[in-house]
């Protein structure tokens, strides 16, 4: 028999994944405009995956060990790398709050200082060229280059 508290929390997890998910669909701007993706495109896919995952939860959780203190501070890593992002994006701007929030992320996987340093160079340029050169969408340039700029 499941224990009351652990079904409790998986269909409030499952409520949540699907209140996110329609959240994201409904609040999404149009994501085609000129025939080009738009800035909806991104809500959009992210809100279809949290209903998607909401739907194929499993009812019962599996029984499993404690998961190891390694896996944890990986977990507790990747955490800290999208905290990390979002409290460089508007000070710093998009491209440097990727590449930090990047290496962070790498580090905590368990990735050298060198392969941290150029996943990170390379997932920031790839995005900046697809973003910025092919779809011509401006990044945020963040607080610091603006005040560089006289904006």
């Amino acid at each position: 028999m499941i224990p009351f508290r652990s079904l409790l929390f998986r269909h409030a997890l499952r409520g949540l994944l699907l209140f996110a998910g329609a959240a994201a669909l409904l609040a999404a701007p149009p994501a085609l405009s000129a025939g080009l993706p738009g800035p909806g495109i991104w809500p959009r896919l992210a809100g279809a995956g949290l209903l998607v995952c909401a739907m194929i939860m499993p009812r019962e959780a599996q029984t499993q060990a404690k998961p190891s203190t390694a896996a944890v501070r990986r977990a507790l890593g990747l955490v800290a790398a999208c905290l990390l992002w979002l409290v460089l994006l508007h000070p710093a701007g998009w491209l440097p709050a990727t590449f930090f929030a990047g290496l962070l992320a790498c580090r905590a996987g368990g990735c050298t200082l060198k392969e941290s340093l150029v996943l990170s160079i390379l997932l920031s340029t790839v995005l900046w060229l697809g973003l910025e050169r092919l779809l011509q969408y401006d990044l945020p340039g963040g607080a610091l280059f603006s005040l560089a700029k006289g904006n």
